[in-house]
Parts: structure tokens; C-alpha cells; sequence
């Protein structure tokens, strides 16, 4: 049986549906590869280990309803790769993981091995100071070349991965999906970029829709395939927690952002330092746990230039990550205040800036204004 005839079959058993995929490669190893599971009877289904009687109906229904030459060809002129395990193209860092998926769909491109890797995640109802971290890390860290992956979900996850993209990075998402289902729908837009400039990934197939319990499972690939784990903002007890504990089965560094002791999104990120996850207070503090000889003067990926009017160039240098009032604004920047309102306008526009409460701004990526 050629390649081709073997990832039909691959394909075909990495697109079950399955409440945890966990042991879709042992039970593909123990039956002697997935052409013998297409063709083994409801008996022999049954005697494998894992199987349940349901389990095996539900697999004789599903190939049943299978062409296994129409379902490939549907997924290639869908634009969607599909990596298994035994791939050369199959990322090291995750392969080396116990646990690791038995196949990635791809929407894009993989992760590259030789570059540095860093997963942020966070908070989906996330604070403005979260917003904030997210956006610096993100940026900086895309600035000396690091890959951000992340869950491309509300609040952190898809803050850090398009802020990684504006500052000219790439990024990667790990969807709880088949990659041919933008979710969050409202991430759309982060959605086509990644595609673009990095890649969208799941071990889930084409026909899998979003459901809560599929989560939990991908996080081990987000923190699977990265040397660092980056933990911007988390409550105590939430899903965050869920990546931090396979991020540290997975044998990987925990980092941490500090934050108040009286907010409660940084409750969970203070008691992981109390319990030894590591403090940072900027992106060099990470390029120096990947690279003991990191240059922090040496930045490998230019910041965007951007045609500023000479109105717009003062109010932007102006701006910070921190909120700052159009009042502020005009009387440090000397112009009036219809001037610095129509300066913010045009910023935002260009997606320099956003306002975070009535009458206060924020700056939201870095560029070169030209």
C-alpha cells in the first residue's frame, strides 16, 4: 500500500468523532494500522482495548457513510493538509509529548522546529492591564522572531496572536475544531491573517463542530508545541489552569505575569509564582530563558511602517498600552481638542489605536510612523 492509500485510511480514522482523542494512536497500533480497523467486524472492534460496544457501532456506522477516495479528495480541494504522526513534517516538539495527536489538520502552514516558540494564553474576559500585557509580550516577542501559538479564542488567546501578527511575527491557533470552522466566529478576520502568516491546526476533523468538551484536550498542543509557556491573566480556577498543568506534564517552563493581589484575574497567576512558576516583567526576561546568549539589542522582524499626518504622529508617540484622556492628550500634545479627536479617529482606523472607556485611548500595536 502506497503513502497516498495509507493517509486515506489515516484520515479517515483521525476524523472520528470522539469525546477525548487521547487514544486514537494506540488503538490505531493495536489493531495493526487503521486499514485493518476499516475492515475489522463489530467482533474483532470490540476486542480491541478501548472499544466499547457503542464505540464499535459508531465506527461501522461512520465508514458505512465513508468514501475514502471522495472524503480525501474533499479535504485537499478544501486547502486542509493533513500531517499524521509518522510525517517527517509532524512538529518535534509535540511528537516528543506523551500523548501526542495521532494526526494535525492544517490550514496553512506548521509551526517551523528551528524557531523559538512561545504560548500565550489568558483570561477570555480579560482586564484592560491583560489586554495591555498580551499586546506588549506579543509584539516584542514576535519582534526578536519567536512563533506565538495560542487557542485563537476571546480575550488573551487572540489578543497576543494578532498584536504577534501586527508587529510583522507569525502565529499559529489550536482549534477545539476542524479548522474549517472559524471559532470564535467573531475572530474572522484573525482568522484569515493566521492562514496567511503562520497556520490554523486541530486534531479534530473537518466535520467536528465546536463543543466544550473538546477544549480541555487541545490545550495540550498549544503548550505541546512551544518551549515556554506565557500566562498573561487567570483566575484561580479556570481553564488556564488546564494548559498550565500539561505545559508541566509536558516537562515545559511556566511564566508567569504578575498582577495585583486584589484583582481577581491575577489570582491564578500569582498563586502559580507562590508555587514556582517563574515572574516576567518583559519579553527579554523570556528570550533569556530560551537563549542564554540573547542580544537584547538585536530585533529580527521590522515594525510595520505606517503613513502618519503630522497631527496623527504626535498623539500616537503620545499614546500608551495604559488609557490616557483626550484632554490629556491635547494639552501634552499642544493641538486642540478637535484635532487630537480627529487624529484618534484616523488612528484607530488604522488600527493604532482604541478607545477603552469614554474620552480615553490606548495605543494597540507599535509601528514606524513615516
Amino acid at each position: 500500500m502506497d503513502n497516498t492509500e495509507q493517509m486515506k485510511y489515516d484520515y479517515w480514522w483521525a476524523g472520528m468523532d470522539r469525546a477525548y482523542p487521547g487514544s486514537v494512536k494506540k488503538t490505531a497500533l493495536s489493531a495493526g494500522g487503521t486499514k485493518h480497523l476499516y475492515e475489522m467486524d463489530r467482533e474483532e472492534l470490540i476486542n480491541l482495548e478501548g472499544i466499547s460496544e457503542k464505540y464499535a457501532d459508531d465506527i461501522i456506522k461512520k465508514r458505512q457513510n465513508w468514501n475514502l477516495d471522495a472524503e480525501y479528495e474533499k479535504l485537499l480541494s478544501m486547502g486542509i493538509d493533513f500531517i499524521p504522526y509518522y510525517d517527517v513534517r509532524y512538529p518535534e516538539r509535540l511528537k516528543m509529548t506523551q500523548g501526542h495527536p495521532f494526526g494535525l489538520f492544517c490550514k496553512g502552514s506548521l509551526p517551523p522546529g528551528d524557531v523559538y516558540c512561545v504560548a500565550v494564553i489568558g483570561a477570555r474576559n480579560c482586564s484592560e492591564y491583560g489586554r495591555m500585557m498580551a499586546r506588549r509580550f506579543a509584539s516584542d516577542l514576535a519582534g526578536y522572531g519567536v512563533t506565538i501559538v495560542s487557542g485563537m479564542a476571546y480575550g488573551i488567546d487572540g489578543i497576543s496572536q494578532e498584536a504577534a501578527l501586527n508587529a510583522g511575527g507569525r502565529s499559529y491557533a489550536v482549534l477545539g475544531c476542524g479548522v474549517n470552522t472559524c471559532y470564535p466566529a467573531s475572530n474572522r478576520v484573525l482568522y484569515e491573517r493566521l492562514k496567511e502568516n503562520g497556520g490554523v491546526l486541530s486534531e479534530y476533523g473537518i466535520y467536528t463542530k465546536p463543543s466544550a468538551r473538546l477544549f480541555p484536550a487541545r490545550n495540550r498542543i498549544i503548550s505541546g508545541l512551544a518551549d515556554i509557556l506565557l500566562v498573561v491573566e487567570a483566575r484561580e480556577k479556570s481553564g488556564t489552569m488546564i494548559t498550565v498543568d500539561m505545559a508541566l506534564e509536558q516537562g515545559r517552563e511556566v511564566t508567569v505575569i504578575p498582577g495585583r493581589i486584589t484583582d481577581p484575574l491575577s489570582t491564578g497567576c500569582n498563586r502559580l509564582i507562590k508555587q514556582g512558576a517563574t515572574p516576567v516583567m518583559s519579553a527579554e526576561d523570556i528570550m533569556y530563558m530560551l537563549d542564554e546568549s540573547f542580544d537584547n539589542n538585536r530585533k529580527t522582524v521590522k515594525l510595520p511602517k505606517v503613513k502618519l499626518d503630522k497631527n496623527e504622529k504626535k498623539v500616537y508617540e503620545l499614546l500608551e498600552p495604559y488609557a490616557r484622556s483626550i484632554g490629556d492628550l491635547s494639552e501634552a500634545s499642544g493641538l486642540e481638542l478637535k484635532d487630537v479627536i480627529c487624529s484618534l479617529v484616523e488612528l484607530g482606523i488604522k488600527g493604532l489605536a482604541a478607545e477603552t472607556g469614554k474620552g480615553y485611548y490606548v495605543r494597540t500595536r507599535e509601528c514606524l510612523a513615516v
